[in-house]
């Protein structure tokens, strides 16, 4: 029996159509797993599928961009585009804000549901005070060391001193900061006018989305603004910006320690491809960054801020484990459908402390060995990868990997991933093939035989 040519993926062109739509129904089995099938397989094969579906959109952006249509973008092209998508963006953040504003509206702020905002108004008000911010606090209903970084509180400075609901500030971040980023660079991208206009609204969507299904997720928390932070990560690694990426870098690890270990695979990554001098310019700004914002002000005056940080860590988790008010009797943060901790929880030794730090030592292990993985990798493929684009892949599978073997997975810091994932979506279809191209372009096999004659950076001025 015969099938129609254009259902056998033969040729690298066709191969690459084949991997698009992989991603895309991989962002699209994540999405729902997330939002409307997180326990409909239970605790423990719901984690599972959650980071499967992870896994695949990585593999197969990852063989997108080996079979990739080459092609670039009209210089004239980006220009038109600009104002479309800041329509869109607009038009998107009007969406959103009706959807969450009953949402905020209905859930005051109150430490007996969640003491985050709380703890947060104590930082900024000790800062706009001129108060030592690190230091116990008493003013909550129980004692608290504080143990979140600087760009973790600092951006609600200004909404403490205006008087603004630090929901509403930490979703103008994430709008304006976060899309912003995003939409800033979909206009560069070499796509059909059709994926272009389907993906101006990927990011508001999937926002939407979240809210729409879960309306708890962000109704106690301020997790939009570390979201934003990483979107802006997302696009700087996609941009030849020194300045850009070392910003990102310093948000995001002063919000989060998250991203420490892929860190390090970064800038080796900068150092290979993008020059010594801009790989160390990026380090020396990050560590400028760091040393200003946080050692210097705060960690130098008290160096036992970090471990007391770390003690208040482990309470809070030791408390999460204690709890037996979710399905059966369990933690319900960790059968709630993400993560691994319930193997952990279940199957782990007697003593609580010792499942605990099993979990914690497993997701340090198991997040670092897939970056040792993700440098192999990219080693043995270097000259056929944009070193950008395997930055945004390795970024969200690092992530992805970290959020699942976190010892509490709390659903709004696994919602993170979604984002990344759409940035992950926006670049997959950049490129459109055209008959010039057609024709120049080497089979498969002919690239396997000369690999030294293909580019490093494939079509980068697609990225540029």
């Amino acid at each position: 029996m015969r099938f129609p040519r254009f259902l056998v993926p033969t040729g690298q062109f066709q191969r690459a159509w084949l991997w698009q739509a992989g991603v895309y129904v991989s962002f699209w089995a994540e999405l729902r797993l997330f939002t409307d099938l997180r326990m409909h397989y239970g605790p423990f094969v719901s984690p599972v599928l959650f980071y499967a579906t992870s896994v695949l959109m990585c593999v197969f952006a990852a063989l997108y961009w080996l079979d990739r249509p080459v092609a670039t973008m009209e210089p004239g092209k980006t220009t038109r585009r600009f104002p479309l998508v800041w329509i869109g963006l607009l038009l998107g953040a009007v969406q959103v804000l009706y959807v969450q504003a009953p949402v905020i509206a209905s859930h005051p702020v109150d430490v007996k549901a969640s003491d985050i905002i709380p703890i947060l108004q104590v930082y900024a008000t000790r800062f706009l005070s001129g108060e030592v911010i690190y230091r116990y606090s008493t003013t909550l209903p129980y004692p608290i060391f504080p143990n979140y970084l600087p760009m973790q509180w600092l951006p609600y400075v200004p909404a403490q001193q205006l008087g603004i609901d630090y929901r509403w500030w930490a979703l103008g971040m994430l709008l304006l900061l976060g899309f912003g980023a995003y939409q800033a660079t979909l206009a560069r991208q070499p796509l059909s006018w059709v994926g272009f206009l389907l993906k101006i609204a990927l990011p508001t969507y999937v926002l939407y989305r979240l809210i729409t299904r879960d309306p708890e997720l962000f109704a106690h928390t301020v997790e939009p603004t570390i979201i934003a932070f990483y979107c802006v990560l997302a696009a700087s690694v996609l941009s030849r910006s020194a300045i850009l990426q070392a910003a990102a870098l310093v948000a995001c690890l002063l919000s989060r320690y998250s991203v420490v270990f892929w860190v390090p695979f970064y800038l080796w990554l900068l150092w290979r491809e993008a020059g010594k001098r801009h790989a160390l310019a990026v380090a020396a700004l990050v560590g400028v960054g760091v040393l200003g914002i946080y050692v210097i002000p705060y960690l130098s005056k008290d160096w036992t801020i970090f471990t007391h940080a770390f003690a208040e860590y482990k309470i809070a988790t030791m408390g999460e484990w204690s709890r037996t008010d979710g399905p059966g009797g369990n933690p319900p943060q960790l059968f709630a459908g993400f993560g691994f901790s319930a193997f952990w929880y279940t199957y782990g030794p007697d003593e609580l402390k010792t499942r605990i730090a099993l979990a914690q030592l497993g997701d340090v292990l198991i997040s670092s060995a897939v970056v040792a993985l993700s440098a192999w990798l990219y080693y043995r493929l270097r000259r056929r990868y944009d070193y950008r684009i395997v930055a945004l892949i390795t970024l969200k599978l690092y992530l992805a990997t970290f959020y699942a073997f976190i010892q509490t997975p709390y659903p709004y810091l696994t919602s993170l991933g979604l984002f990344i994932s759409v940035f992950v979506v926006m670049v997959t279809g950049a490129g459109q093939r055209d008959k010039v191209v057609a024709a120049a372009a080497p089979d498969a096999d002919d690239i396997a035989e000369r690999p030294a004659e293909r580019s490093r950076s494939i079509s980068t001025a697609s990225l540029n």
